[in-house]
C-alpha cells in the first residue's frame, strides 16, 4: 500500500462525534517538532491523547475502517495521540514525511513502553467538512521520499467530509496554503 481513499469512510454521526470531543480541548499552534518558527507549517491543533474517553471512542472506528480494507493488524500496532487540524486562510502544511528515521525507544518514555522498537508505518487523514467549505488546502502527495519535495499530486477524490485517506508514512505530503474558509480534518498515526 503507498496510498488509498476511501470515500465516505465515517458518517454524519462519526464527524459530530469528533467536533464534540475536541471543542473542550484547547487550541494550540500548530509547529513541527524539526522547526518550531512555523515556517514549514502554519495552522490550529487540537491533541486528542491515548488513553482519554475521547481517543478511546474514535481509535476504534478509525481501526475498524482500515480492518474493512485490509490494513488492519492490531496485534502489533500502537496509536500515537489524535491530531484535530484546522486550517484558515494562508495556513499550510509544506512537504513532510510522518515517519522518524529511527523507532521509539526507552528514552521516549512520554509515548510509553507500547512504542518501544515500532516506528510510524501508516499515516491517516480524515477530512471532518467538504472541500466546497475552502478554496486551495489540497492534500498532495509524492513519491519522493525526502520530505522536500516541490510537487506532487492531488488527491482529488480526497474531498468528502468523512473521506479517509491513509498512506505509507514515509511518504512526502503536504497541506498545500488555504485560500478561503476552513479546512478542518483529524489525523492518527499507527506504529508498528
Amino acid at each position: 500500500m503507498l496510498y488509498r481513499v476511501l470515500k465516505k469512510a465515517f458518517d454524519q454521526n462519526f464527524l459530530e462525534m469528533v467536533e464534540n470531543i475536541v471543542s473542550p480541548i484547547p487550541i494550540e499552534k500548530g509547529a513541527t517538532v524539526e522547526d518550531d518558527d512555523y515556517s514549514t507549517r502554519d495552522c490550529d491543533l487540537r491533541w486528542i491523547l491515548y488513553g482519554t474517553p475521547g481517543f478511546d471512542r474514535i481509535q476504534p472506528e478509525i481501526t475498524n475502517a482500515l480492518a474493512q480494507n485490509g490494513e488492519a493488524d492490531p496485534g502489533t500496532w500502537a496509536y500515537e495521540n489524535l491530531q484535530y487540524t484546522a486550517y484558515g486562510p494562508n495556513d499550510f502544511h509544506n512537504w513532510h514525511v510522518d515517519a522518524y528515521r529511527r523507532s521509539y525507544n526507552r528514552y521516549d518514555t512520554s509515548l510509553g513502553q507500547r512504542f518501544i522498537r515500532k516506528t510510524r508505518k501508516i499515516s491517516v487523514s480524515i477530512l471532518l467538512n467538504n472541500q466546497n467549505d475552502y478554496t486551495g488546502g489540497a492534500f498532495e502527495i509524492s513519491m519522493f521520499p525526502n520530505g522536500a519535495n516541490t510537487a506532487g499530486s492531488a488527491l482529488t477524490e480526497f474531498c468528502d467530509a468523512g473521506d479517509m485517506a491513509f498512506f505509507d508514512s514515509s511518504l512526502s505530503h503536504r497541506v498545500a496554503p488555504i485560500e478561503t474558509g476552513l479546512r478542518k480534518s483529524l489525523v492518527s498515526w499507527i506504529c508498528a
